[in-house]
């Protein structure tokens, strides 16, 4: 059931990404509107200590901007309310235009919070260990930059469940759904259910299709021998480079990401607006 935040919000944290000119553009109103309403506000570019006992964080940015703020601020238990600028915004509340509206009702406690699994990324690099790196969309193994083909095994319980040739395997939550998923023909996924989506990227079988499966068991990925270098990337940043013989091991976190969302706004209208797929 959507959760709301308490009423009396009183400290703000702006967090706004600093490659984007209207995104440091549209923090310094956010600012301007904040303080005019005796709100203590915490900005910076990144997320800072100074912003852990806010009641929530306002990311301004893209995608990319809210995802990097989930992650850091995941562990505190901070909502996050996405202010986009960028190009689709899937996770973002509001596109500039309506955003004191929505900054209005987060104050008032009038927002939706919207809690969604996240990722836990480990494994082992020529038999040294690595991790644990947090993702809220995907963690995605796949081709480096000499685009050969790779061979993977996807290992469940300690079992084979099957083995992949082509670009790459994405493993990703139902709020990652709409990112690299989609694009590889993965399925939608509704955020508040409790699952994990394994998708292949460009696999040379046509029978290996996309698996959605239960978010209590652990995925392993192997780099299987001839492939060349493959790269780890974890929402969408290359974290690790793997080699024949590295594996990934990617379960359900502990932590979980807390998006503020308009109350009057489903998920089907978010998917109807971004996706252009028309009707009234």
């Amino acid at each position: 059931m959507p959760k709301k935040i308490f009423p009396s919000q009183q400290h703000v944290a702006l967090v706004y990404n600093n490659d984007k000119p209207q995104a440091r553009h549209e923090w310094t109103r956010l600012q301007r509107w904040l303080e005019q309403r005796k709100v203590h506000v915490t900005n910076s570019s990144k997320v800072t200590t100074a912003m852990k006992n806010a009641d929530f964080v306002v990311a301004v940015g893209g995608d990319g901007t809210v995802l990097s703020v989930v992650r850091h601020v995941a562990a505190w238990g901070l909502p996050v309310l996405g202010v986009n600028v960028g190009r689709l915004g899937f996770l973002a509340a509001t596109e500039v235009n309506a955003m004191f509206k929505m900054l209005t009702k987060a104050l008032a406690g009038e927002c939706r919070v919207e809690v969604r699994t996240m990722l836990s990324v480990s494994g082992t690099i020529r038999g040294k260990k690595f991790g644990h790196h947090l993702a809220l969309n995907d963690c995605v193994v796949r081709s480096g930059s000499s685009g050969r083909v790779l061979q993977l095994r996807a290992m469940v319980r300690d079992k084979p469940l099957a083995s992949y040739a082509g670009d790459g395997l994405i493993i990703s939550t139902p709020t990652g759904s709409t990112a690299y998923n989609l694009a590889a023909s993965g399925p939608i996924v509704y955020p508040d259910l409790d699952v994990l989506l394994l998708c292949p990227i460009c696999p040379h079988s046509l029978v290996q299709r996309p698996l959605v499966m239960p978010t209590f068991e652990i995925i392993e990925v192997e780099v299987l021998k001839p492939s060349p270098p493959a790269l780890l990337c974890v929402d969408g940043h290359v974290s690790e480079t793997l080699h024949p013989g590295d594996r990934v091991f990617v379960q359900r976190a502990e932590q979980q990401a807390k998006l503020l969302m308009d109350p009057d706004r489903t998920y089907y209208q978010v998917l109807q607006s971004k996706l252009k797929w028309g009707g009234s």
